[in-house]
């Protein structure tokens, strides 16, 4: 075979792979030539609207386009991530999903995404650890009292959520499964009222998200026994985690993060990323973040598509194995 032949093939091989690539990166030059819209599958005011209007003021002096943060709340998500999967692969809408975006597909039967399939994972903007809190004067000074106590009298204690299903709820049942106990799960509606019944002895402990723990362990109103996640959470330091006090391994963290449609041209995730990184990086920012209980994320997509994956596998193992349900 003439090698000139086979040289000649791939040269042209080449230039067709060259220009059929010179439309995506007009494209991705030209990105973006209009608004940007960042769906927040919740109401306005809560931490995630939050996050999302930091953010969006940032970019939208960056990118010379305005970033538009649209509330969409309802059906746990699903109203506001339609938004984004019935749309196109564009990069012009993104949703900004909290960790339901991998605990309601164990949870619901019928959820109408797989959200890995259907979405493209950006970056993680913002851990809000949770912490296992007691009302100040709660007998249990640490998480091993609290598991004693438990273990001495099996269902004599009763745990609190912001409602069934929710990441609270999924760690605070984690965590009894570890510790090898049986607790009574509460469910309320908001964390308010959770709160409330804990200061009132109606339920003896909770596993709280630091954006309405943090004021509340600072001002002395609640006391922290342990942190969830892997590492220690920068604004309670003194704080060890679930892991140091016996549990090797336990790492449950709440997180928000952008999802596109699958199937957005890489270089434009690409610029999008390095947008949301670098407003995550911003003296101002962080500072928003920070004095929510909230640590600015900023992973890469290929690290928070893992992420989302391995999330999907332990929650969904999770709610199988206890048989949790939304009812």
């Amino acid at each position: 075979m003439n090698p000139n032949r086979i040289s000649r093939r791939n040269f042209n091989h080449a230039v067709g792979l060259a220009l059929a690539a010179l439309p995506l990166l007009a494209n991705a030059q030209a990105f973006p030539s209009k608004p940007i819209r960042i769906v927040v599958p919740f109401a306005a005011g809560g931490p995630t609207d939050l996050m999302a209007r930091a953010i969006a003021k940032n970019m939208s002096a960056s990118l010379g386009q305005p970033v538009i943060v649209d509330n969409k709340p309802g059906g746990g998500g699903v109203i506001g991530m339609s938004e984004v999967a019935r749309g196109p692969a564009d990069g012009y809408t993104m949703v900004f999903p909290s960790i339901l975006a991998v605990t309601n597909p164990a949870l619901m039967p019928n959820y109408p995404f797989d959200t890995l399939r259907d979405f493209a994972p950006l970056t993680v903007v913002g851990f809000i650890p949770h912490a296992v809190v007691v009302k100040p004067d709660f007998p249990a000074k640490t998480l091993q009292d609290l598991v004693a106590m438990a273990k001495a009298k099996p269902d004599s204690l009763s745990y609190g959520s912001s409602g069934n299903g929710t990441s609270a709820h999924l760690g605070a049942a984690l965590f009894a499964q570890r510790a090898g106990i049986r607790a009574t799960h509460v469910p309320y509606r908001g964390a308010g009222p959770a709160v409330q019944d804990l200061l009132g002895g109606q339920i003896q402990f909770m596993f709280l998200d630091m954006s309405s723990a943090l004021a509340q362990i600072k001002a002395g109103k609640l006391r922290a026994l342990a942190v969830a996640p892997k590492s220690r959470f920068a604004g309670l330091p003194e704080v060890p985690t679930v892991a140091e006090q016996g549990y090797p391994g336990f790492d449950v963290h709440g997180w928000y993060g952008l999802l596109l449609k699958a199937g957005t041209p890489a270089p434009v995730m690409q610029r999008l990323y390095a947008e949301v990184k670098r407003a995550l990086d911003t003296q101002e920012v962080r500072e928003i973040f920070q004095a929510q209980g909230i640590e600015p994320g900023g992973m890469p997509p290929a690290e928070f598509t893992a992420l989302v994956r391995d999330d999907l596998a332990l929650w969904k193992r999770t709610v199988e194995q206890l048989n949790i349900t939304l009812q």
